[in-house]
């Protein structure tokens, strides 16, 4: 069953504000099947940075086009990913916490 937008957004939200991480269902890629993640969210934003403007949650009018800036847990990589936010399917907090990255503030 697909989640309707506006949950999948309070999912993100609500996680994002408790700097817990979140699982999203994201449509496949070049590089990953389609399935489930385990993300830190850090970020909503118009685009993909350094391009895009960051957006409040709960305050500004979040679109399925926006971007979920977040790092993808257990990736080893080094560098946080974009995620368009129409292409998640669902989204579940974890209630597992996380800290901060140095070069990544978590802006909810």
């Amino acid at each position: 069953m697909v989640m309707r937008f506006k949950e999948i957004i309070k999912e993100i939200g609500e996680a994002g504000k408790r700097t817990e991480t979140v699982k999203i269902y994201y449509s496949e890629t070049e590089t990953k099947k389609e399935g489930w993640r385990e993300v830190e969210p850090y970020s909503l934003s118009t685009d993909i940075p350094p391009d895009g403007e960051f957006l409040v949650y709960g305050k500004d009018h979040i679109r399925p086009g926006h971007i979920l800036n977040a790092y993808n847990v257990g990736s080893g990589d080094k560098t946080a990913h974009s995620f368009i936010l129409g292409k998640i399917r669902k989204a579940k907090r974890t209630g597992k916490s996380f800290e901060g990255r140095e070069k990544w503030p978590v802006k909810f």
